[in-house]
């Protein structure tokens, strides 16, 4: 029995209701981060501290020239590192939105509360789009969907990396695939959106597009289908160049692919970054020898989508080749399955960073130098299970509507998303523990602000604010960037997913060589984070010498040229 059909139910306005209510209950009910002026819940670093350079960065952003080349170059953020907003992954797209409302917008604006609630209502949207093209009962449609807003890849990141967890562009893509209406033009806009959120998951988007660039071709036999492949490809080569991707240059290409792996059983693996994914297995399992966290690779399916594929594969007991006359078509299949084999890394784990025997690793390669460029912009290969993934959940639920009556399947759905919960309480409470716990926005500036009255003075007399030395995230930078940004001064400095290490030793050595000299940029001021370097200046700059003032405030070893305390 299709409930909804009979009663009417509008399923757009239920998706927004359960949207909802799963946002509110995964991050503690705290209303409070939609708050646009509320960016107190950025300071708990227990979990992470990303989401803090998305907002810092966003704050420089803002008052960027609009007609700046590259579109989205962040300079006074890590000013003479050429970085843009793609590099703090502050979502692109809704940084150069917003930007052009920056003057009517409130101080302090941040949106990225807002893009984790918007996340979950598209991942229910299009999953049940693609659902539906499968499963004739919206009522199956609907609760099925609904395990994707609870998908513990998804969870994991969406309050604390809201770029990467736009997830509901690989289901808009692969919704795309499955329909028959979808037009080129709609392909091309979904592109465009993809790589301005984020670029890992534009070329998830991207291999799917390929995919059904093929599919399409193998149909009909035409040549047009390759063109208009290659004009995508063009095209997102010119957007990305356009708005500041490749605007570190050589920066883009950074090690550690082999450190970013998905395991080959990473799909029952509940250890993530933020925490154990699972109740019932940290019972079973001992966390600390078989279930190693995985940074990048995680992607555990979640208790209630495992057992739907156990009452699949019990159904499958005498014919299991069936599995194979899915309506999972080959390209697409094709494409997750290399995605998957990419994400392995070439450090090969059978679970987690040990297998079952205890060694560290089942094999091992070395990466043909055709690919390193490659694997070093697509460092975080584990990433690219994901594709894999949710192919994994649109089947286990198309194939599971077909094996019982609904009555039935609405029944062990209900149970199994309820268990799929419960399951995952441990991650609940963590976030709910974090959200929560966050100061009111009063106190969160009153913490973030610098304190002695100096820094009025140092705001409008200078124009920039040097760390010496330069590298990706120094230390404490949190608060001199946040003052930077409130006073209108320029940084060297900031956190980045990426660095062009050529240019940072460059100014290193510039800053160096100004020390040395006694020649300093006019307005620019000095934080010296180098002990060695802290003494000599000490002797250096005496308290005698005017035209230089060193000393310690608020916890800033600082050089200011040309002041007088």
């Amino acid at each position: 029995m299709d409930w909804f059909k009979k009663i009417n139910i509008n399923i757009f306005l239920l998706q927004i209701v359960f949207s909802i209510f799963l946002f509110f209950l995964y991050s503690g009910f705290n209303y409070e981060i939609l708050y646009f002026e509320n960016f107190s819940w950025f300071l708990k670093p227990s979990i992470t501290n990303d989401i803090e350079t998305y907002w810092i960065s966003w704050e420089f952003f803002r008052n960027t020239d609009y007609l700046q080349f590259p579109l989205l170059l962040n300079p006074n953020y890590g000013e003479g590192l050429n970085v843009s907003i793609y590099h703090t992954d502050a979502i692109p797209l809704a940084a150069f939105v917003f930007r052009f409302f920056s003057e009517i917008l409130p101080e302090n604006f941040q949106y990225l509360g807002s893009w984790s609630l918007l996340s979950f209502f598209l991942m229910s949207f299009f999953s049940y789009k693609i659902l539906n093209l499968f499963i004739q009962n919206k009522t199956i449609c609907f609760v099925s969907s609904i395990f994707f807003l609870i998908a513990p890849p998804f969870i994991d990141r969406v309050f604390l990396q809201q770029a990467v967890s736009s997830h509901w562009l690989i289901l808009a893509s692969i919704y795309f695939y499955y329909s028959n209406d979808i037009k080129y033009k709609s392909w091309n806009l979904l592109l465009i959106i993809s790589i301005l959120i984020n670029g890992y998951l534009a070329m998830m988007v991207f291999a799917i597009f390929t995919a059904n660039i093929f599919l399409l071709h193998f149909k009909t036999q035409s040549s047009q289908f390759f063109k208009k492949f290659f004009l995508s490809l063009a095209l997102m080569s010119f957007v990305s160049y356009t708005t500041g991707l490749f605007s570190i240059g050589k920066g883009i290409k950074e090690g550690g692919f082999d450190l970013y792996g998905m395991s080959i059983l990473g799909f029952l693996n509940p250890s993530s970054p933020t925490g154990f994914y699972s109740i019932i297995f940290d019972n079973l399992l001992s966390s600390s020898v078989l279930f190693v966290k995985e940074v990048e690779g995680f992607a555990f399916l979640g208790l209630g989508v495992l057992l739907l594929i156990v009452f699949i594969l019990l159904k499958f007991r005498s014919k299991t080749s069936d599995l194979l006359n899915s309506k999972i078509h080959s390209p697409i299949l094709l494409v997750a399955i290399l995605l998957f084999i990419y994400s392995l890394s070439n450090n090969i784990f059978l679970l987690g960073n040990v297998d079952f025997l205890g060694s560290e690793r089942i094999f091992s390669y070395n990466v043909p130098e055709f690919l390193e460029p490659i694997v070093k912009v697509f460092r975080a290969s584990g990433r690219f299970s994901w594709l894999l993934f949710y192919l994994i959940y649109i089947f286990t639920f198309v194939r599971f509507s077909e094996f019982f009556n609904p009555r039935k399947a609405l029944t062990i759905l209900c149970i199994l998303f309820l268990v799929q919960v419960g399951d995952n309480y441990r991650i609940i409470r963590i976030f709910n523990n974090e959200l929560k716990s966050t100061p009111i926005h009063s106190q969160a500036l009153e913490k973030i602000k610098l304190k002695d009255p100096i820094w009025q003075t140092i705001g409008t007399d200078y124009e920039k604010v040097n760390i010496y030395p330069l590298i990706n995230k120094p230390r404490d930078y949190t608060r001199m960037a946040f003052f930077a940004s409130t006073e209108g001064l320029s940084t060297n400095f900031g956190y980045f997913s990426r660095i062009n290490h050529t240019i940072k030793e460059r100014l290193n050595n510039e800053m160096y060589m100004d020390f040395n000299n006694g020649d300093f940029p006019e307005k620019t001021f000095y934080v010296i984070q180098d002990d060695d370097l802290w003494k000599a200046l000490l002797i250096s700059y005496d308290k005698n010498i005017s035209s230089v003032f060193i000393g310690e405030i608020d916890g800033y070893k600082l050089l200011i040229p040309g002041f007088n305390k």
